[in-house]
């Protein structure tokens, strides 16, 4: 669906109070067959994050499914993607 209109929200409010930096989870990645789609989301959440003035294209962008790491799935979007926001 791309970003949703609260992501606009926390981005703008992370730069009005001065967040230096910031790490985004592209959540329910199970729910996407294909990568073309991720792709796509990912340079939309980019070009957002430049927007705002945060560096879009060195911020570090996770895809995962948040689903899938509380049920402790060990695939790349399930328990690893958490892991990599820490």
């Amino acid at each position: 669906d791309g970003p949703m209109p609260q992501t606009r929200e926390h981005i703008l409010l992370s730069r009005q109070v001065g967040v230096p930096h910031i790490v985004v989870f592209l959540n329910k990645a199970d729910m996407v067959d294909d990568a073309e789609l991720l792709e796509l989301v990912e340079m939309e959440v980019r070009e957002l994050l430049s927007k705002y003035d945060f560096p879009g294209d060195d911020t570090p962008i996770i895809h995962g499914s948040a689903r899938l790491a509380l049920e402790g799935d060990q695939s790349e979007i399930g328990v690893p993607s958490i892991l990599k926001l820490v």
